[in-house]
């Protein structure tokens, strides 16, 4: 009996369907090909180049329904492009399923980094500085990626050699000294009114300072200009 119940499973096709059934499943390895494509192009799109992309393998137990439509991506929120992230795959036909894989992308990128020590208070220059090629897990924010940025401004506090360079780390060098008489500026219905005064602090461009009106006496505060006046407003 079990001998003929073989046979008319082979005669009816049944076993033949049962390996095109398993046939019919997705690959694992298509669902991380997709995820690689889409975390490369999110970090693309971010102005990364020489995107790398490292997709956690998937669970090859998974026995999902191939798709009938090419697999869609869910949309996602998250601003973070390097490092650890997660894409949702989806299908929807003939049989809805999701799967999230995950990945680590990293990039390779040319910034400009400090080639010797710089101590506190040393002002920056073009020499200082070289570029080198840095493989970067996390989104450069608050690192400066420009020289033009670097150079002249002054080390906050003591900066290592081949160290990448924050905002943080610098400051616009001093160029008006405590005590020193400097000249203020004071604009009004686009007249220009010129005085002596006398600082109070020091400071860079860009900084708010206090300086003494010499004709008035009064303390009045400022914006330090490249020229070194202090415009009043």
């Amino acid at each position: 009996m079990q001998r003929i119940l073989i046979n008319i499973l082979l005669g009816s096709g049944l076993i033949g369907l049962g390996a095109q059934v398993f046939a019919e499943t997705q690959s694992v390895s298509s669902i991380g090909a997709t995820a690689a494509r889409v975390a490369e192009a999110r970090a693309l799109a971010q102005g990364y180049q020489r995107v790398e992309v490292a997709v956690r393998p998937v669970d090859t137990r998974l026995r999902l329904t191939k798709c009938g439509e090419p697999l869609s991506v869910i949309p996602t929120v998250a601003k973070r492009t390097l490092g650890q992230t997660s894409v949702g795959i989806r299908c929807l036909s003939p049989e809805p399923w999701t799967v999230y894989a995950r990945a680590t992308v990293s990039a390779i990128v040319t910034i400009p980094t400090l080639n010797t020590p710089i101590a506190r208070g040393s002002v920056i220059g073009e020499g200082d500085l070289l570029f080198a090629d840095r493989s970067v897990t996390q989104d450069l924010v608050g690192f400066i990626t420009k020289p033009e940025d670097i150079v002249g401004r002054e080390a906050r506090r003591d900066l290592a050699s081949g160290q990448l360079v924050r905002s943080s780390d610098l400051i616009s060098p001093k160029i008006i000294e405590r005590g020193q008489t400097v000249d203020l500026v004071a604009q009004a219905a686009g007249l220009k009114v010129h005085m002596q005064g006398k600082s109070l602090g020091r400071g860079g461009v860009g900084d708010r300072l206090y300086v003494k009106n010499l004709s008035s006496g009064k303390r009045v505060e400022g914006l330090v200009l490249a020229s070194g006046s202090v415009l009043v407003n």
